[in-house]
């Protein structure tokens, strides 16, 4: 199995690739990069806690404001990745502080990748998984939320053959910059999460990762989503996650 994650010196991208490392099922991880792990302001892999079978794992510098172009070098670096690849994982998503503007996490969070996705099917690529949010919805009266709603939105109506959205809430893990929400929950609620309800819950960056993976390795090509119907759509929510031990899924 060939597999790219896009995202994946991220807090969630970080715990898939270290999983996707491990799996003998899995020959190859493309992962695409604004900077190669080990130069220059990048961590190395230690950094990421990847040691086992890295050498599958294949990282590649690429200019992802250049994405939207289709004859972009980067956009063709990027389709020659993806070929051959059985499913990609995103793990993409910012926050305004980190984007600096709405119109820059609107970039980040939705029109990115929307196009990494049309770029995966049309080369072929049948499966994606992609962490969106608890309450994605374009209706949301915030604004994030309705960022993700239009990323869920997109990618439904690209017709992967399997489609996974992962919708944590709070995610709690060493994030490279600072969250001032997530670190506030982490340390009120880090130890004793059960406290707060299923649904709200703070759950591990570990968690959805191995959701996304558990996913990959049994996709749901017959599962009917049940918010709309479409077949091979299968939501992760929130109150699933915050109740899953991790060791159970494998």
């Amino acid at each position: 199995m060939k597999v790219a994650v896009l995202g994946s010196t991220g807090l969630v991208g970080k715990n898939v690739i270290k999983l996707l490392a491990r799996l003998d099922q899995v020959v190859r991880v493309y992962c695409p990069v604004r900077t190669v792990p080990g130069t220059e302001g990048a961590p190395d892999l230690a950094a990421l806690g990847i040691v086992q079978g890295s050498s599958k794992l294949d990282f590649e510098a690429v200019d992802f404001s250049a994405v939207g172009s289709a004859e972009s070098e980067s956009a063709l670096k990027i389709r020659a990745g993806f070929l051959g690849c059985d499913a990609v994982i995103c793990c993409l998503g910012t926050t305004i502080k980190q984007a600096g503007s709405k119109a820059e996490q609107e970039r980040v969070d939705t029109r990115l990748p929307l196009s990494l996705a049309a770029i995966a099917k049309k080369v072929g690529v049948k499966n994606f998984l992609c962490v969106s949010a608890q309450g994605a919805d374009t209706h949301s009266p915030f604004f994030y939320n309705r960022l993700k709603g239009m990323l869920e939105d997109g990618l439904t109506m690209m017709n992967f053959e399997t489609l996974t959205l992962v919708r944590p809430s709070l995610l709690l893990g060493k994030h490279k910059d600072k969250r001032f929400g997530e670190e506030l929950m982490q340390k009120l609620f880090g130890k004793r999460p059960e406290l707060l309800p299923s649904f709200f819950r703070p759950v591990h960056a570990e968690t959805v990762a191995a959701h996304l993976v558990t996913s990959l390795l049994r996709p749901p090509k017959d599962h009917i989503c049940a918010s709309d119907g479409v077949k091979g759509k299968r939501i992760i929510y929130n109150r699933v996650l915050s109740k899953t031990k991790v060791d159970e899924l494998f």
